[in-house]
């Protein structure tokens, strides 16, 4: 290990779409054109950095996702290309990989690793999972407060729809927990050691529950955006929609006002996430070791939040797959942005580089500390990246999907449904352009014909020809 090691700060939060920082050129606009997710921290945070305007999941669902993450490893390779509930078993992690290489790992917050305490390479966790079932905030909760008060007695479920503001001091939130205890660690820390610091907010996940402040922010607006409608919605999914949806329903239309209560707790949870975040950089710098620190910050998935009818995740459209990725490296205080697509599989290469650290050979994501330091242009990345979720929800939902800078192509493995949607003039998908653009159709089924491979009996469709 050498002693000039850079310490890592790695923010991961928890369904967070692509375009819900103000940074990014799709965040949805005010009446002044002005961005309407208020996010000052990130965005100072990109703007001395690296924005990856299309970062994507490989799968996205949180176990699966979060696999990948860890491993940087695709679907596939992983083992993973539909949700899972398998214990983990990796031969290299990115947290087992830094501390074999010297550096303090700890993470607070969330895994959903399998087991529960399953640290795959952490020295040490404290766990807030959403799942209350041996849960370190939890224990702390039920310390501070008394009768039959959790985090989640306010009646809004873990996967809802529904949202309402917190129900107990600002100070008892989840995402205040998950910082407080990524305070205690930069205070505590050995001082001799690099450190490796994941904070893992369960937020802006449902619930859609921020404080009061966060809640009122968004909640006294009038432009709050609706829902987008594609028109290829009606045929995709219109006959899923039940007439009265159960709150976690994954395909639901919702009166007006239901769906403007969920973007207000989303926007607001995510507002209140980014100043935590200034609250833990604040810190670094008071340690005096901001300006040692790789800053990565990404989620593990998107949320739809009632976009073409459908909720929560699992989806390949931009709300559910798209991610925000942005990455400060010391010593370089320069803006850059990346349009190539990348992945959260190229989290694990990428900083095992800056750390000067080698890369294991299970490793499939790529490299992008070169382009970070502007020693690489986009047109050395990918062209097109490959995600991919197997039938969830139901039994006919599921795709394959390619992104590059402009153009996605979705596949069908159940039904062979195409979808092809131009990300710069319709960034929300409304249009399906399949029919119109058959030479672009025809170029990238056969690009994922070969990303495919030999993986063609896991799909009851036949490979598009």
């Amino acid at each position: 290990m050498s002693t000039d090691q850079p310490n890592v700060l790695f923010v991961l939060t928890d369904q967070q779409r692509g375009d819900s920082l103000g940074v990014d050129p799709a965040c949805p606009r005010t009446e002044n054109g002005d961005p309407l997710v208020h996010t000052p921290t990130l965005n100072e945070l990109a703007g001395k950095g690296t924005q990856f305007r299309r970062a994507y999941t490989p799968i996205s669902s949180s176990i699966p996702a979060r696999r990948c993450l860890w491993t940087g490893q695709t679907p596939a390779t992983n083992g993973c290309p539909n949700w899972t509930t398998e214990p983990w078993d990796f031969e290299r992690t990115l947290p087992a990989t830094l501390t074999d290489a010297g550096y303090q790992t700890r993470l607070v917050g969330k895994t959903h690793s399998l087991p529960q305490r399953n640290h795959f390479g952490f020295e040490h966790l404290e766990l807030h999972a959403g799942l209350r079932d041996d849960d370190d905030y939890d224990e702390w909760l039920a310390e501070q407060t008394t009768g039959n008060t959790d985090e989640i007695s306010h009646g809004v479920g873990r996967n809802s729809w529904d949202a309402r503001p917190w129900h107990l001091p600002e100070t008892q939130h989840p995402t205040n927990w998950t910082t407080d205890r990524a305070i205690e660690f930069v205070e505590k820390r050995d001082p001799t050691r690099p450190f490796f610091l994941t904070v893992s907010y369960v937020r802006p996940h449902q619930p859609y529950d921020p404080p009061q402040p966060y809640w009122d922010r968004y909640d006294r607006r009038d432009d709050i955006p609706s829902p987008a409608h594609g028109e290829w919605t009606e045929e995709q999914y219109r006959q899923h929609v039940p007439d009265h949806p159960r709150t976690d329903a994954w395909c639901a239309d919702l009166p007006t006002d239901v769906d403007r209560a969920a973007r207000v707790g989303y926007y607001g949870s995510v507002t209140h996430v980014d100043h935590q975040i200034n609250r833990l950089f604040r810190q670094l710098f008071d340690a005096g070791v901001l300006d040692d620190t790789i800053i990565v910050f990404t989620a593990d998935h998107g949320d739809m939040l009632g976009d073409h009818l459908l909720w929560r995740k699992c989806y390949a459209f931009e709300g559910a797959a798209r991610v925000p990725l942005l990455l400060q490296v010391p010593g370089l205080d320069q803006q850059s942005v990346v349009a190539a697509p990348v992945g959260l599989e190229d989290i694990m290469p990428t900083l095992l580089s800056l750390c000067d650290v080698a890369i294991p050979d299970s490793v499939r994501g790529i490299d992008l500390s070169a382009v970070a330091r502007g020693a690489a242009t986009d047109d050395e990345l990918r062209s097109y990246y490959h995600h991919e979720h197997g039938p969830i929800y139901h039994d006919t939902n599921a795709y394959q999907s390619l992104v590059g800078s402009r153009w996605k192509y979705v596949w069908n493995p159940v039904t062979g449904d195409e979808l092809l949607f131009d990300l710069e003039s319709d960034p929300l998908e409304t249009v399906d352009r399949s029919d119109e653009r058959d030479e672009t159709v025809g170029r990238l089924r056969e690009t994922l014909v070969d990303r495919i491979g030999d993986r063609r009996a896991e799909f009851d469709a036949p490979l598009p020809a």
